[in-house]
C-alpha cells in the first residue's frame, strides 16, 4: 500500500483488522511500517460494480492512532541520531511508556511496557539505539492491538 503521507514507494502493512462491514463492502484499517495508519473502504464484489477502491482515509482507530503517531514521531527521532535532544527524547519515552502500559504481549513473551522500561534504562545503549528498540516494541504493539 502506498501511505499518502509518506509518498514514493509502498509501505509494507504491518498490521490489519475489519472495522466495518455493510452491504456496499468492508472497511479495513492498515497499519504501515512508516507509522502511519489508513482506512480503506473496498465494496463487495455482488454490488453489480466494477470493484473501484475508495481512496485511503486517516486512520481514527483510538489506541492505534496513539501509538501510530508515537511510532512516527519516533521514526524521526531515530532518523536524527545524535542531532536527538535528550529533551525530545524523554518527552517522547514517557508518552510511550504510557501508551504501551496495559497493552498485552504476545503469549509468553515479557509485557511490553517492561521490555520498554528495560530498554529505555539500558546503561549500554545511547539514545539512537533505545529510540530504534522502542519503535520496534511500539510495532509490536501495533500488532498486538490488532
Amino acid at each position: 500500500m502506498k501511505c499518502k503521507t509518506c509518498g514514493v514507494g509502498d509501505k509494507v502493512e504491518i498490521a490489519a483488522k475489519t472495522t466495518g462491514r455493510d452491504a456496499a463492502g468492508i472497511t479495513r484499517c492498515y497499519r504501515l511500517e512508516c507509522g502511519h495508519a489508513w482506512h480503506v473502504a473496498i465494496p463487495t464484489i455482488d454490488t453489480g460494480s466494477a470493484l473501484e477502491v475508495a481512496e485511503p482515509a486517516r486512520c481514527t482507530c483510538g489506541e492505534i492512532a496513539t501509538v501510530n503517531g508515537l511510532l512516527v514521531e519516533g521514526r524521526l527521532h531515530a532518523a536524527l541520531g545524535k542531532d536527538l535532544t535528550e529533551d525530545a527524547y524523554r518527552r517522547w519515552l514517557e508518552q510511550v511508556l504510557q501508551a504501551l502500559d496495559g497493552i498485552p504481549a504476545e503469549i509468553g513473551a515479557p509485557s511490553l511496557i517492561h521490555s520498554a522500561t528495560l530498554a529505555a534504562k539500558s546503561q549500554t545503549t545511547g539514545m539512537s539505539e533505545k529510540t530504534s528498540d522502542l519503535n520496534k516494541l511500539l510495532g509490536r504493539a501495533i500488532k498486538a492491538v490488532s
